[in-house]
């Protein structure tokens, strides 16, 4: 089991057993407390039990893919465009501040970043701080994870 959390809104926290992992979508930067200091950019990466896959985006910035536990997790800002989204692949949780995303990439679960109006998003709501996750407790049908 893992934890997500959003520290402000472009910056997505994901608590693994051994490490704890932000990701800013607005900034294209990984922080983790690693002795090489704050990622940025695209590549491969791989850090205590997460697989981050950072693709860059056609007009800037970086979009993430990271595998936890088995769950696939993506990040997208506002500059991706549609034809961007073919590179994350299935993804179960996706984070956006961007609602036209969700009916193309189809994730069990939505986190609304930046400004995202999730009113537009057609699921059910569930508003918490922190979200624990694990696999086999996914959603079957769309749930928009509003962290306060």
């Amino acid at each position: 089991m893992f934890e997500l959390e959003l520290k402000n809104p472009e910056e997505l926290i994901i608590h693994d057993k051994d490490k704890n992992v932000a990701i800013n979508i607005a900034e294209s930067t990984i922080k983790a407390d690693l002795r090489v200091g704050t990622i940025g950019g695209a590549g491969e990466f791989e850090i205590g039990d997460l697989a981050i896959s950072a693709k860059p985006l056609t007009d800037g910035g970086i979009m993430y893919r990271i595998v936890v536990e088995g769950v696939k997790v993506g990040l997208v800002g506002s500059t991706a465009k549609i034809e961007d989204l073919d590179e994350l692949g299935p993804i179960d949780i996706l984070g956006t501040s961007n609602a036209k995303f969700v009916p193309v990439v189809e994730p069990k679960a939505v986190i609304p970043m930046g400004n995202m109006d999730f009113a537009e998003v057609k699921g059910s709501v569930k508003t918490d701080r922190k979200v624990k996750v694990k696999a086999s407790s996914l959603p079957a049908t769309l749930e928009v994870w509003k962290m306060d």
